[in-house]
């Protein structure tokens, strides 16, 4: 009978399938080559099956270590998911609030309002998931977190979403750039430049494309990407011009310039909840916070 064993086990297993060596998983891993070897060990036990063999100083993976890798594979990003909420989980108390936002308003936002926070509820415990809005709308889903911050669209049947804000995207380009400049920079005079943009997804994009499209004006994209932090790092490279939310670019705008893009493309920031859990004191009393902040 096989004895139980770790998700750390199982991804070291993968790792060291993935990379060839246990020192070059240790490096993926961040952690060390006997850490690794240790777990590695320690899953063989636990499965009863000989994984790996030793082949010219290295290790070669069996039959059976093949076998087991593919279905790791299959069911790995599942296992990491449950890993995750687990540590969430455990982290849960009377004392804990747990926030979900966006990366960019993560970067551009949070971080004062999160100190004015823990400043009036010193001994609070504050985790912060940082991910795309639909990975936070289905940790909302499962009551994983308590409150998500985000400028994109979730299910109104289900949450119960407050427009906290709205602003306007902002044009970035280098500072040698001609249209560093401008007063202002025009959309249909954008399309003439290289342009790095978010994916499809990203509600600036949907509503560019559709003013685009209503100019009869083609795009010239050379990156996309699916963070803001690339494009204003792109930018700042002089790859080419980007559109943001204004939260990044002043968090990042050292080397960039910031312009006015006409005609407007809206930014909404959302306090996002489940409809399903009660919000807490501290989930209130963060809200309240956050809106004082940008109000």
């Amino acid at each position: 009978m096989s004895k139980p064993y770790s998700f750390q086990q199982i991804q070291a297993f993968k790792a060291v399938m993935e990379t060839g060596t246990t020192t070059t998983a240790a490096i993926a891993l961040n952690t060390t080559q006997p850490s690794i070897s240790r777990k590695l060990a320690d899953f063989q036990r636990a499965t009863g099956l000989k994984l790996f063999e030793h082949h010219h100083g290295r290790l070669r993976p069996t039959r059976e270590g093949r076998q087991l890798y593919e279905s790791v594979r299959r069911n790995f990003e599942g296992l990491e998911k449950i890993e995750t909420a687990v540590g969430i989980l455990r982290k849960s108390g009377a004392g804990v609030l747990r926030l979900g936002s966006t990366s960019t308003l993560a970067t551009g936002l949070l971080p004062q309002v999160i100190k004015r926070f823990l400043a009036q509820f010193p001994g609070t415990f504050v985790g912060l998931q940082t991910l795309p809005t639909p990975q936070l709308a289905e940790l909302l889903n499962q009551n994983l977190i308590d409150l998500a911050v985000t400028t994109g669209d979730v299910d109104p049947s289900i949450f119960e979403t407050r427009i906290l804000t709205t602003t306007s995207a902002v044009c970035i380009v280098p500072q040698n750039h001609p249209l560093a400049c401008s007063d202002w920079v025009d959309l249909e005079e954008l399309r003439r430049h290289q342009m790095i943009l978010l994916n499809d997804s990203d509600n600036i994009v949907i509503r560019m494309r559709e003013l685009l499209n209503g100019l009869g004006a083609p795009e010239n994209i050379v990156v996309e990407t699916n963070s803001s932090i690339t494009i204003c790092a792109l930018v700042v490279a002089g790859v080419g011009v980007g559109i943001v939310n204004p939260y990044i670019a002043n968090t990042m705008s050292q080397g960039l310039v910031i312009k006015e893009l006409r005609p407007s493309i809206r930014v909404d920031v959302s306090l996002v909840r489940s409809m399903t859990l009660a919000p807490s004191l501290l989930g209130e009393a963060f809200s309240r916070l956050l809106a004082d902040t940008i109000a």
